[in-house]
């Protein structure tokens, strides 16, 4: 029997966890839609076929959707799948409830971004929606700065996370793509590390092979170049989220990104972490997207398995900036809310 959805009380409760939480760069939990569907290919049946759950998450979506919309008149579809993720599967030690919830529960955005009009946050809300109900979906945690101080909080997450669900590949995301089955017996769940920080490899990946999950890393190139004296001067000027300033580098070295690439997917975040829309000229897609695409691909042998935009725009084929993501033969682009396969060039 379907369990009751959550009450409105529920709802602005996570809400006001997720906030905090993504206020922390803690490790927000989130799920993403699949997109487009998959073109199923020979007879065999999927291994997570559209399943009641998938459907009862679907429509406690849109619960969830009304309740925050109607709190928050700037939330979108991004902040409505982080309340859903952190009612159904969240895991890593309780926290303290919040007294109320705050009057915005909206996600931070880069400066400049405006709150698309009500209707068309309406319409991405059905597409997702729509995902989740065929069993679409993909379970994403997502972690920027991981500091030491914290290692027992992230390894109680991510021991959690492993305990019930299997590690996912890029391989994994474009077979479903490709048959509509995945090739692992449970659900997979993503944890993605943003931003290139050096307590990714110190903290996080070694809490990855303790659990034997497979991150995706996304590094901005220019900030494993920038000088240790600079990093945080660099971090700031660029919307980082830097929960602490060590002694030292704040970023990742070249080496450390090609140990990971060993293990784990390595992805494409810019040079300098910028969004879509400040991609105009062919000097910026040189910048933004060529370039470390070139040199992602020299240091880790393979090209990045997915790319994603500060602020997590969704595929624009309008886009110089996107345009130029396919021609480099990048196939998944990820989202706020979903996880896309990209037009092959």
């Amino acid at each position: 029997m379907a369990s009751l959805p959550p009450t409105p009380a529920e709802v602005l409760r996570s809400a006001a966890a997720v906030a905090a939480e993504d206020e922390e760069r803690a490790g927000v939990a989130m799920f993403l839609g699949l997109h487009p569907p998959p073109s199923p290919a020979g007879p065999a049946d999927p291994v997570h076929p559209a399943h009641p759950v998938d459907a009862e998450l679907g429509h406690r979506l849109g619960v969830v959707w009304d309740v925050l919309a109607a709190h928050d008149p700037d939330v979108t579809v991004q902040d409505a799948l982080a309340v859903l993720a952190d009612l159904e599967f969240r895991a890593g030690p309780p926290r303290p409830s919040a007294p109320r919830p705050p009057d915005r529960l909206a996600a931070w955005r880069p400066a400049g971004w405006r709150t698309p009009p009500r209707a068309q946050r309406d319409a991405e809300v059905a597409r997702v929606r729509d995902a989740l109900v065929g069993g679409r979906l993909l379970r994403v945690v997502n972690f920027h700065d991981t500091p030491l101080s914290r290692r027992e909080e992230f390894r109680a997450q991510l021991h959690g996370y492993a305990a019930r669900f299997d590690p996912v590949t890029a391989a994994d995301v474009l077979g479903f793509f490709a048959t509509g089955r995945w090739s692992t017996p449970r659900p997979g769940i993503v944890p993605a590390f943003f931003d290139g920080f050096a307590s990714a490899v110190h903290c996080a990946a070694p809490l990855l092979a303790e659990t034997g999950l497979v991150g995706w890393f996304y590094p901005p190139t220019e900030f494993l170049d920038v000088a240790p004296a600079e990093q945080r001067a660099f971090a700031r000027a660029h919307d980082y989220g830097v929960l602490e300033h060590p002694e030292g580098r704040l970023a990742m070295t070249w080496d450390d990104l090609a140990d990971l690439a060993r293990a784990h997917e390595v992805c494409g975040h810019t040079a300098t972490h910028a969004a879509a829309p400040d991609v105009r000229t062919d000097d910026d897609v040189t910048r933004q997207v060529r370039e470390p695409v070139r040199r992602l691909t020299e240091v880790c042998g393979r090209v990045p398995a997915a790319w994603a935009w500060l602020g997590g725009s969704p595929f624009d084929p309008a886009s110089p900036g996107d345009r130029a993501v396919v021609a480099e033969g990048i196939a998944l682009l990820t989202s706020n809310a979903v996880l896309e396969r990209l037009p092959v060039p």
